[in-house]
């Protein structure tokens, strides 16, 4: 553990490497603490793995790390969303709220990541945000809930607000890519482009139309692209 505490990144690296596979419960709180503080990416995402490794050792010091003001909490919440524990949910979901775009990103990709139906409302909430990558963000998160996901977004599309009916349309219009889906997910009953599509053809909100269009336009998958474009035939 000492060399993890080096000014050699290179070292840290190694020593990362070495406890990644190792029975690491004696040391797992110190281990985390280690990987949120790290400044090197490369060293961190090893850390994260060495943490991961053994999940059931370490959800507790991961959510006791993310309640501490002294740590950063970005790559806390990038751990756990690798854990998936359900158990963490409640701990994660303060954090969707954060002031910080980035720490708010990462709890929206943990809580997709877990799936867990108490965290659907709080990410629909957040629905209609104004960057690009927080909105692509949140998409990801949602298109991880499958048809829960696609039932509530249905439901979204009557929003007062204009912003967020537009995102819940562009999300829907997500689900609705045929190319996401591959073959073990369309044997499984995990394709969900059907679902979205009719949802899509029978929605009022003109937001519709208009995520519809940028499909189209500026989209650089075919399948969607294609897809939209029979989407709009249909709804004329």
């Amino acid at each position: 553990m000492s060399a993890l505490r080096g000014a050699d990144a290179n070292l840290r690296q190694q020593a990362a490497l070495q406890l990644g596979g190792h029975e690491t419960a004696e040391v797992c709180a110190e281990l985390v603490e280690l990987m949120a503080s790290e400044p090197d990416d490369f060293v961190r995402e090893t850390l994260t793995w060495a943490v991961v490794s053994t999940p059931q050792t370490a959800t507790a010091p991961l959510v006791a790390a993310l309640e501490r003001d002294d740590l950063p909490q970005e790559p806390v919440l990038h751990a756990l969303s690798k854990v998936g524990d359900p158990s963490t949910v409640a701990a994660i979901l303060p954090h969707a709220a954060s002031e910080d775009p980035t720490v708010a990103a990462k709890a929206w990709w943990a809580l997709g990541r877990i799936a867990d139906d108490s965290s659907l409302p709080v990410l629909l909430s957040h629905l209609g945000a104004q960057k690009a990558e927080l909105r692509h963000g949140l998409t990801r998160a949602l298109l991880q809930f499958g048809a829960r996901a696609i039932d509530a977004l249905e439901g979204e599309l009557d929003h007062p607000d204009a912003a967020h009916r537009s995102h819940a349309a562009e999300v829907l219009v997500a689900f609705a890519n045929p190319d996401q889906y591959g073959t073990v997910e369309r044997r499984s009953g995990q394709d969900f482009s059907a679902r979205a599509a009719e949802v899509l053809r029978r929605a009022k909100a003109p937001e519709v139309d208009g995520a519809l269009l940028l499909a189209t336009v500026s989209d650089d998958r075919p399948g969607l692209a294609s897809a939209a474009e029979g989407l709009r035939e249909q709804r004329g």
